[in-house]
């Protein structure tokens, strides 16, 4: 036995031990297997290079959406400057509040003019 004979001996054997399928390319000259293996090596490199323009294109999406990306600090400060709006916004009266001094101005109104005869 050669030694490609045996290195092919091994190989089968150590695929065998491991629980894997025998391989399905012949042991020999090393020639071709599938005669249809040139078109399925074009069709390969085509998706291959399909698929690097697909990568390349979302590159330049991530860099610009990066670009206009807030940061965490420019982040933080938006949450500190919600809640002090929120804060003011609590102190604002409430429609209830604004009804009250309504009626409340509206009454003064009403009596001042009896006060003014005394």
């Amino acid at each position: 036995m050669n030694d490609r004979e045996t290195l092919a001996k091994e190989w089968h054997s150590a695929r065998e031990s491991r629980g894997l399928p025998p391989s399905r390319l012949p042991p020999g000259d090393g020639g071709p297997y599938d005669p249809d293996m040139e078109r399925r090596v074009t069709n390969l490199e085509t998706a291959t290079s399909k698929i690097q323009d697909t990568l390349n294109s979302m590159q330049v999406t991530l860099a610009r959406i990066e670009a206009t990306m807030a940061t965490k600090e420019e982040l933080k400060r938006i949450e500190v400057e919600v809640a002090e709006m929120k804060g003011r916004i609590a102190g604002l009266p409430s429609t209830a509040k604004i009804a009250g001094i309504v009626a409340i101005i509206g009454a003064a109104i009403k009596i001042l003019p009896w006060f003014s005869h005394y």
